[in-house]
Formats: structure tokens, sequence, C-alpha cells
């Protein structure tokens, strides 16, 4: 009987320990992204830090105001009008070719239980808060505003220079996903890295740990809204999606198939779902998701007509920027040239940035008879 108590006073005393170095983690962790997000500090062990990222906290923040004044702003009251519904019924957002996007994923979809993303950019990790000091936390921090230029200012990245400004010191996208996540003023409660089995079920594992096997591996991070009485989980996969890439990887449909309820949230997309290249992924779309909110890179007008999709349009349709010489829908713009039920919008989304030229597609799949 002695042995038994010995026993269950050092497994409890083992338990309180870990739980202990969770919490630390988990502090560690959030005073880490409220320095790269120019967020007050609630660490008060780590306040001198805003005194030396003073550069970064002005030049993001006022870059900040910025887009919340004239975009972010807008397009929340755009969700209260037109979203409403789709919301109430929405417990997963597929978001494909997003990058670290999670921006306009939790501005739209605000209540999800669970975001699916991914793109090509790998995973990355976050600095340790003891290497957050002098030359490398200036140059860190300079690095951050870099990667997140475009989308401060576009509000899209642009995915050849993603690589680039990602690649050195910020090493993937962990870094502007957990920026995003404490903007929207939420705990970060974990990071893990997710491995996707070939039986599509995830394996959750510490973000140091490397798989022998050639897996689809991402992020899965868990965070909680201090508004809301439930956490949320962000799934970032770094992974090519083409059709000749997802034969060999059936596991990643298998796995967003065990995700009921999903709207698809589609933007600045480089009109990749227009290629024959990805129809698995277009497919996949069409089949498993209720609606989907896309601008025009998103999947071709033609499809959403062949299925009877019902389709509202928002703003107005132009040609692709010259960056893209393809992905020009005759039927989209005929449609947008004499539908009177076109509601206009206030904010730019997508590629047409600089005009009044950006369109939306609500699509709502029918209801099955």
């Amino acid at each position: 009987m002695k042995n038994l108590f010995i026993l269950l006073f050092y497994c409890s005393f083992g338990i309180i320990n870990a739980q202990n170095d969770s919490l630390k983690k988990q502090k560690e962790t959030n005073t880490i992204v409220e320095i790269l997000s120019a967020m007050a500090i609630n660490d008060s062990a780590y306040q001198d830090k805003t005194t030396e990222a003073k550069i970064h906290y002005s030049e993001f923040n006022a870059a900040w105001e910025k887009l919340e004044e004239q975009k972010l702003s807008k397009m929340r009251v755009w969700r209260n009008e037109e979203l409403e519904k789709i919301n109430l019924s929405t417990q997963n957002l597929f978001y494909p070719f997003s990058g670290p996007d999670f921006l306009n994923a939790y501005l739209l979809y605000p209540e999800c239980d669970n975001y699916l993303m991914f793109g090509l950019e790998k995973i990355g990790e976050l600095p340790k808060l003891t290497e957050m000091k002098g030359v490398f936390l200036t140059n860190y921090l300079k690095n951050v505003r870099s990667a997140m230029s475009e989308i401060m200012s576009r509000n899209y990245f642009i995915t050849k220079n993603m690589s680039s400004q990602i690649s050195y010191q910020l090493k993937g996208v962990l870094p502007i996903l957990s920026i995003f996540i404490k903007r929207f003023d939420n705990e970060i409660l974990s990071i893990k890295k997710v491995f996707i089995e070939k039986n599509g079920k995830p394996t959750i594992t510490s973000l140091s740990y490397q798989s022998k096997f050639n897996l689809v591996t991402g992020l899965q991070i868990i965070f909680k809204n201090k508004q809301k009485n439930k956490n949320q989980t962000v799934y970032y996969f770094s992974t090519d999606v083409q059709d000749n890439a997802m034969v060999n990887k059936p596991e990643l449909l298998t796995f967003l198939q065990s995700f009921p309820e999903k709207s698809t949230f589609i933007k600045s997309a480089s009109y990749l779902l227009h290629g024959a290249n990805f129809s698995t992924m277009r497919n996949f779309i069409l089949n498993n998701t209720k609606s989907v909110v896309q601008d025009d890179t998103g999947i071709p007008y033609q499809f959403y007509n062949q299925k009877n999709w019902y389709v509202q349009l928002f703003g107005k349709y132009a040609r692709p920027v010259k960056d893209f010489n393809y992905g020009y829908q005759t039927d989209l713009a005929n449609r947008f040239n004499v539908d009177k039920t076109v509601k206009p919008i206030n904010f730019t989304f997508g590629y047409h940035w600089w005009t009044d030229k950006s369109s939306i597609l609500k699509c709502t799949r029918p209801e099955k008879k």
C-alpha cells in the first residue's frame, strides 16, 4: 500500500510538472507573437522588448491601422450583411492556395471550429525568446514587415515573393500565421506539427519531430478568442495539389473529407483552378463543400453554372491583371453586364487592388431534394 501511495505521488508530481511546462511554453509563445504583432506584452518580465522594438511597433501599427480603415472595417460590414447565413451553418472552412493568409479567412469566417489551409510555403518556426534582442531582433522584425508588406497594402500575398521573403529568418509561414491569429485578440494555446497518415488520420507531434516517412506535413495551431467559449484550430499544410501530385497523396482528400459542414474560400489564387492540372482539387471543392466565396481567380463560373449552383455577384468584373495571360471568362463578363442583381462593394478584393474593379462570387450549392 505504501509503495502504491509513493507511485501515485510521483505520477501526480510528474503530471503537475508537465502541466507547468506546458503553461510556461504557452506563455512564452504568446509573448513572442505579441512582439512580432507589435502588441502590448502581457508578461511584465519582457516589457523592455517593446522599447527595443520601438521602430517595429510604430511602423507595423501604422500599417495595420491603415489596413483596418481602408479594407478590414468595410469587409466586416459586408460579411455581416452578406455572409450571415453561411457563417451560421459553416463549421469548417477550407481555404486552398491560402499561403499564410489567415487574415481574410478569420475576418470573413470568424466562428469556424477548424480552418483548413495550404500552400507551397514551408511551415517554419518561431524565434526563441532568448534570441529576441539586439541586431537579431531588429533584423527579424524588419523581415516580418517585409514579408507582410504586400498583404498590408494589397490584401494578398504574391507567391513568388513569399518564398524569398520567408526563407531566411522566418523559415516559413508560422510567424505570419501567428501574427494574424494574435491581432484578432486570440490566445495561442498550442502549436504542433501534424502528419497525415496514409489512412487519412492525423498524427500530432512536437514541432521538432521529424518523420521517417514521406507524409503530408503541416501545422496545427489551437487558439481561443477571449469573447468565445470554445477553442478554434488552424491547420496549414505545405503541399503541392496539382493532379499529378495528388495521385500519390489521396490521404489529403480523406483528411479534408473528415471535416463536415464545410465552406470554401478562394482569393488571389493565380487562376490555378482554371487549369486542367488542378481538376482533382476543383472537383473536390464542388463535390464536398456547401458554399464557396471567391474572386474570379477561383473556380471558373462555368462549373457553377453547369451544376446549377446559385451565384450572387458583387462588384465589377475586369480582365485578369497583366501578370496572367489567361483566366478571362466571357460568360462571367456577360453575366456581370446583364445581371441587375449584382451588388456593389466598397472595398478592393484580389488582384485589382488599385482600382474599383474587384469581383466576388458567393456560390451556394443547390439543396438536395
